[in-house]
């Protein structure tokens, strides 16, 4: 027992060991990493500001000589110091992340509103049959939101990108569910007097074909 005892504890050591190489490389190559983004020039240098980009250079900066000189940092410690890192540093990730997305959210945007307000203002055969003024709310939140998304670009674009978004693409996501969602409902009425398809007989169908086909082939062999 004791022998096995031993083993854990060592196994248990090991991974500690392991677990603590590791972190210890994250915390390295998060340092490396954000240095050569931010510095002028870098991915994320628009995005950060000139004084912010100087403070966490610094940071950066003394986190790696602490790192050097704490090569005996404990796995709990290396976490401590990536996490007060990424504290300034996740911010200027997420602008840029939402630099990438945002005009592609804008567009997904657009073309919801087009698709529902086409749909409102020319039913046609499909949508005929709804009534004018529930069609009519379905413009009207079409342009609602059209008017919501032409104030938030001109508010973005008068903001630099190293601060706080006005126009975010979570809020565009949730914006279009909303209007997808509302109309949708108003949409998928069914027109009055349609008749139910018999699920049974639909399933019949390719069978009854089949013999047809078998008719017609044992009537030519006939011939």
């Amino acid at each position: 027992q004791k022998l096995m005892d031993a083993e854990s504890s060592m196994q248990a050591d090991m991974a500690e060991i392991i677990e603590t190489d590791e972190r210890r490389n994250d915390l390295e190559s998060y340092i490396f990493t954000m240095r050569d983004k931010i510095s002028e020039g870098g991915e994320y240098s628009n995005f950060i500001s000139s004084a912010e980009r100087e403070a966490f250079a610094s940071e950066l900066m003394k986190s790696e000589d602490w790192l050097y000189d704490n090569m005996d940092a404990n796995r709990l410690q290396l976490i401590e110091k990536l996490s007060e890192l990424k504290r300034t540093g996740d911010p200027v990730v997420w602008r840029f992340k939402e630099h990438g997305m945002r005009q592609e959210w804008i567009e997904a945007v657009r073309g919801t509103i087009n698709n529902y307000r086409a749909a409102a203002t020319k039913p046609g055969e499909n949508f005929g049959h709804i009534a004018p003024e529930k069609l009519e709310r379905v413009a009207k939140s079409c342009d609602a939101l059209e008017t919501w998304l032409a104030s938030m670009c001109a508010a973005q674009e008068k903001l630099p990108a190293h601060e706080k978004p006005a126009l975010i693409c979570l809020d565009m996501e949730n914006k279009n569910k909303e209007l997808a969602a509302m109309a949708d409902e108003i949409l998928k009425e069914p027109k009055p007097g349609a008749p139910k398809v018999d699920a049974k007989n639909e399933e019949k169908k390719p069978k009854e074909d089949k013999k047809e086909d078998k008719n017609e082939k044992d009537a030519n062999d006939v011939d």
